[in-house]
Protein backbone atom coordinates (compact mmCIF):
# COMPACT_ATOMS: atom_id res chain seq x y z
CA UNK A 1 0.00 0.00 0.00
CA UNK A 2 0.87 3.42 -0.78
CA UNK A 3 -0.08 6.29 0.64
CA UNK A 4 0.77 10.21 -0.69
CA UNK A 5 -0.98 13.31 -0.83
CA UNK A 6 -1.05 16.59 -2.75
CA UNK A 7 -2.34 19.76 -2.72
CA UNK A 8 -4.38 22.06 -5.55
CA UNK A 9 -4.90 25.68 -3.93
CA UNK A 10 -6.86 29.01 -5.61
CA UNK A 11 -5.59 32.06 -3.87
CA UNK A 12 -8.85 32.94 -3.30
CA UNK A 13 -9.82 29.85 -1.00
CA UNK A 14 -9.29 30.94 2.89
CA UNK A 15 -9.89 27.46 3.99
CA UNK A 16 -8.91 24.00 2.49
CA UNK A 17 -10.80 21.43 3.50
CA UNK A 18 -9.33 18.04 2.74
CA UNK A 19 -11.39 15.25 0.51
CA UNK A 20 -9.92 11.52 1.62
CA UNK A 21 -10.30 9.28 -1.74
CA UNK A 22 -9.21 5.51 -1.68
CA UNK A 23 -8.20 3.80 -5.39
CA UNK A 24 -8.22 0.54 -4.60
CA UNK A 25 -6.53 -1.17 -8.25
CA UNK A 26 -4.23 -4.41 -8.50
CA UNK A 27 -3.31 -3.49 -12.25
CA UNK A 28 -0.47 -1.45 -12.09
CA UNK A 29 -0.99 0.09 -15.35
CA UNK A 30 -4.41 1.00 -14.43
CA UNK A 31 -3.42 2.80 -10.82
CA UNK A 32 -0.80 4.57 -13.01
CA UNK A 33 -3.29 6.01 -15.06
CA UNK A 34 -5.71 6.78 -11.64
CA UNK A 35 -2.77 8.73 -9.97
CA UNK A 36 -2.50 10.95 -12.40
CA UNK A 37 -6.06 11.57 -13.81
CA UNK A 38 -6.12 12.42 -10.30
CA UNK A 39 -3.24 14.72 -10.03
CA UNK A 40 -4.78 16.50 -13.02
CA UNK A 41 -7.96 17.36 -11.75
CA UNK A 42 -8.10 21.06 -11.15
CA UNK A 43 -10.27 21.79 -8.49
CA UNK A 44 -10.40 24.21 -5.50
CA UNK A 45 -9.96 21.30 -2.95
CA UNK A 46 -6.89 19.74 -1.60
CA UNK A 47 -7.16 15.71 -1.55
CA UNK A 48 -5.48 13.36 0.33
CA UNK A 49 -5.48 9.98 -1.25
CA UNK A 50 -4.27 6.69 -0.28
CA UNK A 51 -3.84 3.75 -2.79
CA UNK A 52 -4.65 -0.15 -1.98
CA UNK A 53 -3.56 -3.16 -4.28
CA UNK A 54 -5.67 -5.68 -2.51
CA UNK A 55 -9.62 -5.24 -0.70
CA UNK A 56 -8.42 -6.52 2.03
CA UNK A 57 -6.19 -4.01 3.29
CA UNK A 58 -8.70 -1.18 2.55
CA UNK A 59 -11.13 -2.74 4.46
CA UNK A 60 -9.39 -2.97 7.18
CA UNK A 61 -8.42 0.37 7.17
CA UNK A 62 -12.00 1.35 6.93
CA UNK A 63 -13.50 -1.00 9.28
CA UNK A 64 -10.73 -0.17 12.28
CA UNK A 65 -11.24 2.86 11.81
CA UNK A 66 -7.84 3.63 11.27
CA UNK A 67 -8.51 5.94 8.23
CA UNK A 68 -12.15 7.92 7.24
CA UNK A 69 -12.70 7.91 3.42
CA UNK A 70 -15.27 10.26 1.30
CA UNK A 71 -14.38 8.96 -2.21
CA UNK A 72 -13.71 5.60 -3.09
CA UNK A 73 -12.56 4.09 -6.91
CA UNK A 74 -12.82 0.57 -6.62
CA UNK A 75 -11.92 -1.76 -9.38
CA UNK A 76 -14.32 -4.87 -9.29
CA UNK A 77 -11.57 -7.24 -10.66
CA UNK A 78 -9.43 -7.50 -7.68
CA UNK A 79 -7.68 -10.68 -5.96
CA UNK A 80 -9.07 -11.70 -3.55
CA UNK A 81 -12.30 -9.67 -2.22
CA UNK A 82 -13.97 -8.15 -5.39
CA UNK A 83 -14.75 -4.64 -5.41
CA UNK A 84 -18.64 -5.58 -5.05
CA UNK A 85 -18.09 -7.27 -1.86
CA UNK A 86 -15.63 -4.49 -0.62
CA UNK A 87 -18.38 -1.66 -1.48
CA UNK A 88 -20.76 -3.54 0.52
CA UNK A 89 -18.57 -3.95 3.64
CA UNK A 90 -17.68 -0.09 3.07
CA UNK A 91 -21.53 0.77 2.88
CA UNK A 92 -22.06 -0.89 5.95
CA UNK A 93 -19.65 1.18 7.99
CA UNK A 94 -20.51 4.61 5.86
CA UNK A 95 -23.57 4.72 4.80
CA UNK A 96 -22.55 8.78 2.45
CA UNK A 97 -19.27 7.02 1.60
CA UNK A 98 -19.22 8.13 -2.48
CA UNK A 99 -18.75 5.02 -4.10
CA UNK A 100 -17.22 4.67 -7.56
CA UNK A 101 -16.63 1.81 -9.77
CA UNK A 102 -14.37 1.29 -12.16
CA UNK A 103 -14.09 -1.33 -14.35
CA UNK A 104 -13.35 -3.24 -17.96
CA UNK A 105 -16.69 -4.85 -17.66
CA UNK A 106 -20.40 -3.60 -17.54
CA UNK A 107 -21.18 -6.63 -15.86
CA UNK A 108 -22.20 -5.39 -12.57
CA UNK A 109 -24.43 -2.51 -12.93
CA UNK A 110 -27.25 -4.43 -10.82
CA UNK A 111 -24.48 -4.65 -7.78
CA UNK A 112 -23.86 -0.98 -8.35
CA UNK A 113 -27.67 -0.22 -7.52
CA UNK A 114 -27.51 -2.46 -4.54
CA UNK A 115 -24.80 -0.31 -2.61
CA UNK A 116 -26.53 2.76 -4.04
CA UNK A 117 -22.69 3.65 -6.31
CA UNK A 118 -22.58 7.13 -7.14
CA UNK A 119 -20.96 6.14 -10.67
CA UNK A 120 -19.70 3.65 -12.66
CA UNK A 121 -16.83 4.13 -15.00
CA UNK A 122 -15.99 1.64 -17.76
CA UNK A 123 -12.44 1.38 -19.04
CA UNK A 124 -10.35 2.55 -20.20
CA UNK A 125 -11.71 6.45 -19.02
CA UNK A 126 -12.45 9.10 -20.80
CA UNK A 127 -10.46 12.04 -18.98
CA UNK A 128 -13.32 14.64 -19.32
CA UNK A 129 -15.86 11.97 -18.01
CA UNK A 130 -13.53 11.13 -15.29
CA UNK A 131 -13.48 14.76 -14.21
CA UNK A 132 -16.62 15.84 -14.27
CA UNK A 133 -17.74 12.28 -12.06
CA UNK A 134 -14.69 13.57 -9.40
CA UNK A 135 -16.10 16.98 -9.55
CA UNK A 136 -19.47 16.02 -8.65
CA UNK A 137 -18.46 13.70 -6.24
CA UNK A 138 -16.61 16.63 -4.73
CA UNK A 139 -19.39 18.55 -4.84
CA UNK A 140 -21.70 15.71 -3.18
CA UNK A 141 -19.31 15.71 -0.28
CA UNK A 142 -19.26 19.19 0.25
CA UNK A 143 -23.14 19.23 0.68
CA UNK A 144 -22.93 16.42 3.36
CA UNK A 145 -21.17 18.58 5.24
CA UNK A 146 -22.47 22.01 4.77
CA UNK A 147 -26.37 20.87 4.48
CA UNK A 148 -27.94 21.27 7.87
CA UNK A 149 -31.64 22.10 9.49
CA UNK A 150 -31.60 24.13 12.19
CA UNK A 151 -34.70 23.46 14.48
CA UNK A 152 -36.29 24.97 17.98
CA UNK A 153 -36.94 21.42 19.97
CA UNK A 154 -38.55 21.81 23.21
CA UNK A 155 -37.35 25.29 24.03
CA UNK A 156 -33.81 24.19 22.56
CA UNK A 157 -31.89 25.04 19.33
CA UNK A 158 -31.03 21.67 17.45
CA UNK A 159 -28.83 21.63 14.45
CA UNK A 160 -29.54 18.55 12.29
CA UNK A 161 -27.72 17.27 9.46
CA UNK A 162 -29.33 16.41 6.49
CA UNK A 163 -27.37 13.12 5.92
CA UNK A 164 -28.82 11.71 9.18
CA UNK A 165 -32.30 12.22 8.86
CA UNK A 166 -34.34 9.32 7.21
CA UNK A 167 -37.54 10.94 7.26
CA UNK A 168 -39.62 14.04 8.31
CA UNK A 169 -43.19 13.41 9.35
CA UNK A 170 -46.19 15.78 10.41
CA UNK A 171 -48.58 15.96 12.42
CA UNK A 172 -51.25 18.59 14.03
CA UNK A 173 -48.90 21.63 13.03
CA UNK A 174 -45.63 19.51 14.68
CA UNK A 175 -42.93 18.46 12.81
CA UNK A 176 -41.31 15.01 13.81
CA UNK A 177 -37.42 14.40 12.41
CA UNK A 178 -36.65 10.85 12.30
CA UNK A 179 -33.24 10.31 12.75
CA UNK A 180 -30.60 7.40 11.70
CA UNK A 181 -29.44 6.32 15.17
CA UNK A 182 -33.26 5.75 15.97
CA UNK A 183 -33.86 9.00 17.86
CA UNK A 184 -36.28 11.58 17.09
CA UNK A 185 -36.78 15.38 16.84
CA UNK A 186 -39.83 17.20 17.13
CA UNK A 187 -40.58 21.71 16.20
CA UNK A 188 -43.55 23.17 15.40
CA UNK A 189 -44.11 23.75 11.61
CA UNK A 190 -45.73 23.19 8.75
CA UNK A 191 -44.32 20.48 6.08
CA UNK A 192 -45.39 22.69 2.86
CA UNK A 193 -43.00 25.42 4.26
CA UNK A 194 -40.21 22.97 5.30
CA UNK A 195 -40.02 21.11 1.85
CA UNK A 196 -39.48 24.67 0.39
CA UNK A 197 -36.61 24.93 2.47
CA UNK A 198 -34.97 21.72 2.38
CA UNK A 199 -32.21 22.66 -0.59
CA UNK A 200 -31.42 18.71 -1.42
CA UNK A 201 -32.71 16.37 -3.89
CA UNK A 202 -32.51 13.42 -1.94
CA UNK A 203 -35.59 14.54 0.27
CA UNK A 204 -39.00 13.77 -1.28
CA UNK A 205 -42.32 14.74 -0.71
CA UNK A 206 -44.07 11.40 -1.00
CA UNK A 207 -47.34 12.25 1.21
CA UNK A 208 -49.01 15.22 2.49
CA UNK A 209 -47.69 14.03 6.24
CA UNK A 210 -44.58 12.59 4.96
CA UNK A 211 -40.80 13.85 3.67
CA UNK A 212 -38.20 10.83 2.75
CA UNK A 213 -34.66 11.06 2.28
CA UNK A 214 -34.04 8.98 -0.47
CA UNK A 215 -30.36 8.00 0.85
CA UNK A 216 -32.10 5.73 3.17
CA UNK A 217 -34.60 4.26 1.10
CA UNK A 218 -33.90 0.59 1.04
CA UNK A 219 -37.05 -0.56 -1.41
CA UNK A 220 -39.87 1.23 -3.18
CA UNK A 221 -43.01 -0.86 -3.46
CA UNK A 222 -46.75 1.02 -4.82
CA UNK A 223 -47.71 2.02 -1.26
CA UNK A 224 -44.25 3.38 0.06
CA UNK A 225 -41.03 3.19 1.06
CA UNK A 226 -39.23 0.15 2.89
CA UNK A 227 -36.29 2.01 4.97
CA UNK A 228 -33.05 0.93 5.58
CA UNK A 229 -33.97 1.05 9.80
CA UNK A 230 -36.91 -1.05 8.56
CA UNK A 231 -39.22 1.62 9.30
CA UNK A 232 -42.02 2.51 6.88
CA UNK A 233 -42.89 5.74 4.91
CA UNK A 234 -46.33 5.52 2.82
CA UNK A 235 -46.55 7.38 -0.56
CA UNK A 236 -49.86 8.67 -1.56
CA UNK A 237 -51.57 9.14 -5.17
CA UNK A 238 -51.33 12.47 -5.22
CA UNK A 239 -47.41 12.15 -5.04
CA UNK A 240 -46.68 9.08 -6.32
CA UNK A 241 -45.91 9.88 -10.29
CA UNK A 242 -42.86 12.85 -8.96
CA UNK A 243 -41.71 10.27 -6.13
CA UNK A 244 -40.95 7.46 -8.95
CA UNK A 245 -39.49 9.73 -10.92
CA UNK A 246 -37.08 10.72 -8.21
CA UNK A 247 -36.25 7.55 -7.47
CA UNK A 248 -35.69 6.94 -10.81
CA UNK A 249 -32.82 9.07 -11.17
CA UNK A 250 -31.23 8.42 -7.68
CA UNK A 251 -30.72 5.05 -8.74
CA UNK A 252 -30.19 5.35 -12.48
CA UNK A 253 -27.85 8.74 -12.03
CA UNK A 254 -24.93 7.08 -11.50
CA UNK A 255 -25.01 6.09 -15.36
CA UNK A 256 -25.87 9.25 -16.98
CA UNK A 257 -22.40 9.95 -18.00
CA UNK A 258 -21.97 6.33 -19.84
Amino acid sequence: MCNYAYFKNHLTERVIITVNIAVCEDNNEDLSRLREALKEIKLPRAFGISEYQNAEELIWDVETGHKHFDIFFLDIYLGGMNGVEAARRIRAENENALLIFVSSSEDFYREAFDVYAFHYLVKPMDKDSFADVLERAVKAVDRGRNEFLKITCRGKSSTLKYSDITHISSMNHSLKYHMRDGSEYTSYGKLDELASQIKSELFVRCHKSFIVNLAFVREMTSEGFKMENNSYVPISRTYASAVKESYRKRLFGIFQDN
